[in-house]
């Protein structure tokens, strides 16, 4: 990316801040903030040989539209833009009667001869249209010019599906059944992903696993390893921009992941995706505002030589491709990911980033973008290194949104070996003829004869299969499960209300409900439990998954306090409203719906 284009993404990315309600503590800071990206802007365009007419031109329209950006803004009317316009400090006091409409001076620039020029204009038209409408003069301009955008040499679009599977261990399984084990891990798996632990996707064909330890992660696959188990595995190590308070805390936290793997040894080396997610741009889906909008993925194999600078390289060529002249919002999120990219080199982040993955067993494998959430979620290391760089503050979301997983392509299923081709069938020799018993005779034999061998096992059939039973490969293979009765657990839970209606306090007759789980549990003290939290459908649905989340967690503390098993023993998942078992059309309905299930998990082997 030429210099030019990285200060012009910085211009898109201040406008798409304003986009998000963005705030400007201090006008006068603001202005001299643009003023430098302005002036770098057309230095940048004069060191590579622009004209340097056009190239004024070009700043001049930039300031035209900051000045109508801000002072149409109604977030930040009160900041009186006119005394801080763009327009008069660049070019003096201009009567608006001499003063050119932009959309004239757009038409000018769309008619330049340098492709760069040309380029950052249309780019610059898209925007204006989001603040003036598609008026007359807008969209006949980009009618009389829409050949030549379409037939300028562009980046070749990248591949529409990343690398498909051949990374994947040979063992991996049949179709049908899970293929695909990925663990989630780093600074923010515990805290932002613990929704996710044990869910499948891709048609169940992916198992995620939560892992807050290095530790953990090392068991689960020498458990993998030591019993043949048909799953490839892979990791995922999700950032969020504004998950720690400063770009230092956050630095901190990976470089402790990094030193808890460089002293462990992994079975195996294990492929690494990278996720960060963060609001790219306004497109949002009408009816799933959540979800987000994927870019990236799955690197083409082998991996370990991998770079985390070249592979973003290509993720922003990418989001270059994505877009095709009209598009506001890819637009947007080009030049908010340019600028992320700023923020990680800057800070340092991806430096870190990459001694974790040269450093240790974990192989880096690509990296991920999503655009999501409705607006930041706090002020942080992200969100403050923008302020500080270009005097703005992003606006906060109303609601908090918990980060969706990315769709991981499923490794193929291996073809079983062709069978062996049978024995031929030999001819019938011919044999002399015998004497033999009737065959009603012989039949009566073996009647009787397995009816006397029947009544001897019948006397210690029961007592053989208890035996039997107690071996645990021989319960794998039987599928005998000699856990405790998942629906005791149940309906002990489901017997009354064990909160308040909107609340995670714990009423007065739950300290009985709970006590009554407390034997069963201390007799099985390697048992591992799924905690579910539900509510019913009343308030909206990231209230009720935050609340279901908490309540499941609130009765998990009680346990720990009580039964004298370790936290590490109980999966905590928040079910919020989407699994009624009644109606909430009423009340009874509703009480029934504001549960928490306990349910006995097979899952003590991988903590041994």
């Amino acid at each position: 990316m030429v210099k030019s284009e990285a200060l012009f993404c910085r211009l898109v990315s201040v406008d798409t801040l304003f986009s998000f309600d963005g705030i400007i503590p201090s006008a006068p800071d603001f202005q001299l903030r643009l003023i430098s990206l302005i002036e770098q802007f057309n230095k940048a365009l004069l060191v590579e040989n622009q004209a340097p007419e056009e190239s004024e031109a070009l700043c001049r329209a930039l300031c035209d539209y900051f000045d109508k950006r801000l002072s149409s803004n109604a977030q930040n009317n009160s900041l009186s833009w006119q005394r801080y316009s763009l327009v008069q400090y660049f070019y003096g006091f201009v009567d608006s009667e001499e003063a050119l409409p932009l959309s004239a001076r757009l038409d000018a620039l769309l008619n330049a001869d340098s492709e760069i020029i040309f380029r950052y204009a249309w780019k610059l038209l898209t925007l204006v249209m989001q603040i003036e409408g598609s008026t007359d003069a807008l969209v006949s301009l980009r009618a009389a010019k829409r050949a030549r955008y379409f037939s300028r040499a562009r980046t070749e679009t990248p591949p529409s599906e990343h690398a498909t599977a051949s990374w994947v261990s040979p063992r991996a399984g049949a179709a049908g059944s899970p293929r695909l084990m990925i663990f989630v891990i780093g600074p923010f798996a515990g805290k932002w992903f613990s929704q996710s632990n044990l869910s499948s996707g891709s048609e169940h064909g992916i198992l995620w696993v939560i892992e807050e330890n290095a530790n953990g992660l090392a068991k689960r696959m020498a458990y993998l390893k030591k019993n043949n188990i048909a799953l490839a595995t892979m990791a995922y190590f999700p950032l969020l921009a504004d998950g720690f308070e400063s770009s230092s805390i956050m630095i901190e936290q990976i470089t402790a992941w990094k030193y808890a793997f460089s002293s462990i040894r992994l079975s195996e080396p294990l492929p690494c995706m990278l996720g960060l997610y963060t609001r790219l741009s306004q497109q949002r889906s009408a009816h799933d505002p959540d979800r987000a909008i994927w870019t990236g993925g799955l690197a083409e194999p082998p991996y370990g030589h991998l770079k985390l600078e070249h592979q973003w390289a290509s993720l922003l060529a990418e989001l270059e491709a994505n877009d095709d002249g009209k598009d506001l919002y890819a637009i947007q999120r080009h030049a908010v990911a340019s600028t992320l990219l700023s923020w990680l080199a800057e800070s340092r982040i991806m430096n870190v980033l990459q001694t974790l993955f040269d450093s240790t067993q974990l192989d880096f494998a690509g990296i991920t973008l999503a655009d999501h959430g409705q607006g930041f979620t706090r002020h942080g290391a992200w969100s403050l290194w923008l302020s500080e760089r270009y005097g703005i503050l992003p606006g906060l979301s109303a609601s908090i949104a918990l980060p969706p997983l990315p769709e991981i392509p499923l490794p193929p299923v291996e073809e079983p070996p062709p069978a062996p081709s049978p024995a031929p069938i030999p001819l019938p020799v011919e044999i002399p003829r015998r004497r033999r018993w009737p065959k009603a005779v012989a039949a009566l034999l073996l009647l009787c004869l397995a009816g006397g061998i029947g009544y001897a096992i019948q006397q210690d059939a029961v007592e053989i299969r208890g035996q039997i039973s107690q071996i645990k490969p021989i319960q794998r293979l039987l599928g005998i499960n000699d856990k405790p009765d998942a629906s005791a657990f149940l309906q002990l839970v489901n017997n009354a209300p064990l909160f308040e209606n909107g609340s995670s306090n714990l009423m007065p007759e739950s300290q009985h409900i709970l006590t009554q789980l407390v034997p069963e549990m201390a007799r099985n003290p390697l048992q591992m439990y799924l905690i579910i939290g539900h509510s019913d459908n009343t308030g909206s649905a990231t209230v009720n998954m935050a609340l279901s989340t908490e309540r499941a967690r609130v009765i998990r503390d009680w346990l720990v306090e009580h039964s004298g098993l370790a936290a590490s023993q109980f999966i905590v998942e928040g079910a919020g409203n989407s699994r009624p078992i009644a109606s909430n059309a009423t009340q009874e309905g509703r009480a029934q719906n504001r549960r928490v299930e306990i349910i006995p998990l097979s899952m003590q082997d991988y903590k041994d």
